[in-house]
């Protein structure tokens, strides 16, 4: 469990495939939820897990334990857009859950 509390108000929101008018999809995303969390950097086995890319900010999103959190949902904070590269239980006992994301860099 995380030291420090989740001071940090995220949305997470999910895709969605949306008719564009002429006949196909556009994909958008709609809110799942707004929760707190505590974003932290990676650890280096995270960062050897999840296979680190150099020309992207990784981090960990530290929340309240769901199961509505999926792999195809963003989180939002402000302007940030950061997409969840993976999620897991780091107990195992439903406490909390953390996402490993991934941000690009212009």
């Amino acid at each position: 469990m995380a030291i420090g509390p989740k001071r940090q108000r995220i949305a997470i929101k999910s895709q969605l495939a949306v008719a564009d008018g002429q006949g196909g999809h556009t994909v958008t995303f709609t809110p799942r939820c707004t929760v707190w969390a505590h974003e932290r950097p990676l650890t280096a086995t995270e960062a050897l897990r999840a296979a680190q890319v150099t020309a992207v900010l990784s981090s960990v999103w530290e929340i309240w334990f769901r199961t509505d959190v999926s792999v195809k949902d963003r989180i939002y904070v402000g302007t940030r857009v950061v997409n969840i590269e993976a999620l897991f239980d780091p107990t195992d006992r439903r406490r909390e859950l953390h996402l490993v994301c991934s941000e690009g860099q212009a």
